[in-house]
């Protein structure tokens, strides 16, 4: 009896081992900006910080994004610029990094069943300031930069293809940020440029 119940215990987790079906969860690389030039400034020291808090809470979903578009903004600092001069400093503040989910109309009647919807909009905001500043020199600069980024969905996804998207939209997001900080500071800190 003592044998008997064991292999049937063991036939039934066997069983259930068999029955599970794996679902791979993907892994996305961090977005770095090492392969582009670098950007020299007059300054002794470079750094970059984040004040946007996330609220954790809908509408805003940033936290779920599979890639952190505030840290990613970090990273564009430590990919992109250098300090090449003896005295000052360059930050740069990362404002805000929010993604606002909507949810979406879908069709009704007769037309929603045989169609598939899109089910969530999210649009993403990203908000950044660069200052310069060579107190011994009597210099300073300061340059502003906004991007956005708008994506549906469709109310079919799985979770690894809204992931899939939503990477795909930070993706799309930090190459419009830098092409609008490397305009910005050819603009705005052009005393800082070597």
């Amino acid at each position: 009896m003592k044998y008997g119940l064991k292999s049937v215990l063991t036939a039934v987790v066997l069983l259930v081992a068999a029955c599970e079906t794996h679902v791979e969860v993907p892994s996305y690389a961090r977005i770095t900006f090492n392969h582009l030039p670098p950007i020299t400034l007059d300054v002794a020291s470079v750094s970059a910080k984040t004040i946007y808090q996330q609220p954790l809470i809908a509408p805003n979903v940033e936290h779920e994004f599979p890639v952190d578009i505030a840290k990613t903004a970090e990273n564009w600092v430590n990919g992109r610029l250098r300090a090449g001069g003896a005295s000052g400093t360059a930050a740069l503040t990362i404002l805000d990094a929010s993604v606002i989910e909507t949810k979406l109309a879908k069709e009704t009647g007769l037309t929603g069943l045989v169609t598939t919807d899109q089910g969530h909009r999210y649009d993403a905001t990203l908000t950044a300031t660069l200052s310069a500043e060579d107190l011994s020199k009597q210099r300073a600069a300061e340059a502003t930069v906004t991007v956005k980024r708008s994506q549906t969905v469709p109310e079919d996804a799985t979770f690894n293809e809204r992931e899939e998207i939503w990477y795909e939209m930070t993706e799309k997001l930090m190459a419009d940020f830098n092409a609008e900080l490397e305009k910005a500071i050819a603009e705005h800190m052009t005393p800082f440029r070597l």
